[in-house]
C-alpha cells in the first residue's frame, strides 16, 4: 500500500540508510568534541589507531612524487603495478600466502572500502551474511546497505578472552547464507582465532560454498602467546582458500596511516576484476600519494611492525593495570590490536549513558560497547594504542576518582 507523501523529504524518501543508526560513537564523540571546544581537557581512549608516526619511508615516497611535478594524474583502477606487487609480496612473505599476486590485490580507501567492494561484488539483496559479535559496526552498516542480512554469532567469553564458536557458526548457515565474515584480531574484543578453529571455518565454508571474507587490519599487532594466521595460507585448504577466501587488510593501523585512507582486498584475479565495477563507481582508484605511502611502509614493515608491537604490549599493559583496580569494570585481554573491552559491573546496566559521563565528569573519552552491536551492551572499549603509558596514567588517575554512581 502507498503511503501518503508528508512533504517532508526526511520522512519520505525510502533510502538503505534509513534503516540505519549511528553507532553511540558518534554522538560520544560529538559530546567531546563540544567538551574541548569549551575548554575542557579531554584524554581520549577512544581512537583505535597507533598513536606512532608512519615509517619514513612512507612520507619519502610521498615527497618524491611531490617533488617530481607533473600531471596529478589517477592510477589505474586496482592500483599502481609496484604497489600491488608490494602488497603481495607481504602477503606470500608475511602471511604465508603463496598464491598472491599483483592481479590478485586491488587498492582501496582503507579496509572499510575494501569490505563495501567485497560485500557489493559476492552477494545480491537478500543474502545473509554470518559476522561475529560482538563486532565492528562499519562492517554491519555495509552489509545492510548491500541490501543483505547480518546474522550475528555469539563471541562466547572464557575466563579473561573471547573464543570463537564455530560450531555456533555451522548452525547459523541456512540456505540463503553467502559469505561469513571473520575479523582477527577482533574489533572490539582484541580476539584471535586459533589454528584449530581457523581451519574448522575454512573447511566448513568450502564444504558448504561459501565465501569466507577475513578483515586482517590487526594482522601484525599481537601481543606474546599469541599470533595471526590468515585463512588464505593453510597449507590443507590453498585450492579452496584460493577460490573462498578473500582477505582485507590496512595501513591504518599497522604503519600509522589513517589518515591517508588506503587498505587492500585480496583475492582471485577474476574478484578483482569484478570490483573493479565497485571501486570505479564510488572513487575510481585509491589516492596515489597514499598509495606510494603504503609502498614506502611496507618496505620497513619488519622494524616498523616489531616496534610497534613492543609500544603497544607496554601500553597495553598499563591500561590493563589501571582497569584492574577500578571497582565498576571487569577487563578482558586482547590477544592483539589496540583496545580492551571491559564488562561493566551488573549495576552499571546503560554503557551509552556511562561513557558519556565518562566524557563530561572525567574527562574521558571510551566507546560504548552497544556501538558493536547488541552483543557489546554492558561493555567499554578503552583504546590504548593512540596514547604513551604516561598520559595512559593520567586517564588512571581521572578513572579512579570517578563515581559511576554519582548523579551528572
Amino acid at each position: 500500500m502507498l503511503t501518503k507523501p508528508t512533504n517532508d523529504p526526511r520522512n519520505d524518501f525510502a533510502g538503505r540508510s534509513r534503516d540505519i543508526q549511528r553507532p553511540p560513537i558518534a554522538d560520544i564523540n560529538a559530546l567531546a568534541d563540544e567538551r574541548t571546544a569549551q575548554g575542557h581537557a579531554l584524554t581520549n581512549l577512544g581512537q583505535a589507531v597507533l598513536g606512532l608516526e608512519p615509517p619514513e619511508a612512507a612520507m619519502d615516497q610521498v615527497r618524491r612524487y611531490l617533488d617530481a611535478g607533473g600531471v596529478q594524474g589517477y592510477s589505474p583502477d586496482p592500483g599502481l603495478p609496484e604497489v600491488r606487487e608490494a602488497v603481495a609480496a607481504f602477503c606470500r612473505d608475511h602471511k604465508e600466502i603463496d598464491h598472491a599476486r599483483a592481479d590478485n590485490v586491488m587498492l582501496t580507501c582503507g579496509a572499510n572500502q575494501a569490505f563495501v567492494n567485497t560485500m557489493l561484488t559476492l552477494t545480491r539483496p537478500g543474502d545473509e551474511v554470518i559476522t561475529f559479535g560482538p563486532g565492528y559496526f562499519d562492517h554491519d552498516f555495509a552489509i545492510r546497505l548491500a541490501g543483505c542480512v547480518n546474522v550475528e554469532v555469539g563471541l562466547p567469553q572464557t575466563g579473561e578472552r573471547f573464543r570463537f564458536d564455530i560450531d555456533a557458526v555451522a548452525d547459523a548457515v541456512t540456505p540463503r547464507t553467502r559469505v561469513v565474515v571473520l575479523v582477527s584480531p577482533g574489533n572490539p574484543t582484541g580476539a584471535i582465532i586459533d589454528d584449530a578453529s581457523l581451519e574448522r571455518l575454512t573447511d566448513l565454508c568450502a564444504q558448504r560454498g561459501l565465501w569466507l571474507v577475513s578483515d586482517e587490519t590487526y594482522d601484525l599487532l599481537t601481543f606474546p602467546g599469541a599470533h595471526h594466521r590468515s585463512p588464505a595460507s593453510l597449507p590443507q585448504a590453498q585450492a579452496q582458500a584460493q577460490d573462498h577466501v578473500v582477505v582485507i587488510g590496512s595501513f591504518s593501523k599497522v604503519f600509522g596511516l589513517a589518515g591517508w585512507r588506503i587498505g587492500y582486498l585480496l583475492g582471485p584475479a577474476w574478484l578483482v576484476e569484478e570490483a573493479i565495477k565497485a571501486q570505479d563507481s564510488v572513487v575510481v582508484c585509491a589516492p596515489v600519494p597514499a598509495q606510494l605511502a603504503a609502498l614506502g611502509a611496507l618496505g620497513q614493515v619488519d622494524d616498523f611492525a616489531r616496534h610497534a608491537r613492543t609500544v603497544l604490549l607496554q601500553r597495553r599493559n598499563a591500561l590493563l593495570e589501571i582497569l584492574d583496580h577500578l571497582p565498576w569494570v571487569t577487563p578482558t585481554v586482547p590477544a592483539g590490536a589496540t583496545f580492551t573491552l571491559a564488562r561493566l559491573h551488573q549495576d552499571l546496566v546503560d554503557d551509552v549513558a556511562l561513557c558519556r559521563d565518562l566524557v563530561i565528569r572525567a574527562g574521558v573519552v571510551t566507546v560504548p560497547g552497544s556501538a558493536f552491536g547488541p552483543r557489546g551492551a554492558g561493555w567499554v572499549r578503552f583504546s590504548f594504542g593512540n596514547l604513551p603509558v604516561d598520559q595512559l596514567q593520567e586517564a588512571g588517575e581521572r578513572l579512579r576518582q570517578f563515581d559511576p554512581y554519582a548523579s551528572s
